[in-house]
């Protein structure tokens, strides 16, 4: 492999790790947002806005979570792998966005019901899907395990 093949490598694993903290520090920033818009309203329990969130915020939340795996399960599946190793690392990288996407949508559904109906409930299933989130970081290893590297692939990647 030659020097800009392992420079492409290595370009394509950190633009993949800017993309994940860019998405995780935006959902950060505005859950500080909503925190310090929400800090002084107060919640009102018989809002009929809050009781369709109650539902919706959660069940949208599980969804989320379950077809995000799914999706990513159903698309790392369908790929051959006959291609070269920057080919497959940016497939990777595409898949991984489609899932991050997915949960960041309920993330900010959840922050977006907080701040409409100042109800802390929201955020815990915020807390809880963003933890999920984080757990979706990518990895050299995942990138091996999901993407079904060979032993001089795998070389490649874990020595960049």
């Amino acid at each position: 492999m030659t020097t800009s093949q392992n420079a492409e490598i290595k370009n394509q694993l950190r633009v993949t790790d800017i993309i994940f903290y860019s998405l995780l520090v935006g959902l950060l920033l505005f859950f500080v947002i909503v925190m310090v818009l929400i800090q002084d309203k107060v919640q009102k329990t018989d809002n009929d806005l809050n009781m369709i969130f109650t539902f919706v915020v959660p069940l949208f939340g599980l969804v989320m979570m379950f077809l995000s795996r799914m999706i990513y399960n159903q698309m790392i599946s369908k790929y051959e792998s006959g291609d070269s190793l920057v080919p497959k690392i940016s497939y990777y990288k595409t898949v991984k966005i489609i899932s991050w996407a997915m949960i960041e949508s309920s993330c900010l559904l959840s922050l977006v019901a907080t701040m409409l109906t100042s109800n802390y409930l929201y955020v815990a299933v915020f807390i809880f899907l963003f933890g999920y989130f984080f757990l979706m970081k990518p990895s050299k290893e995942s990138l091996i395990r999901d993407m079904h590297l060979n032993s001089e692939e795998s070389d490649l990647i874990l020595k960049s």
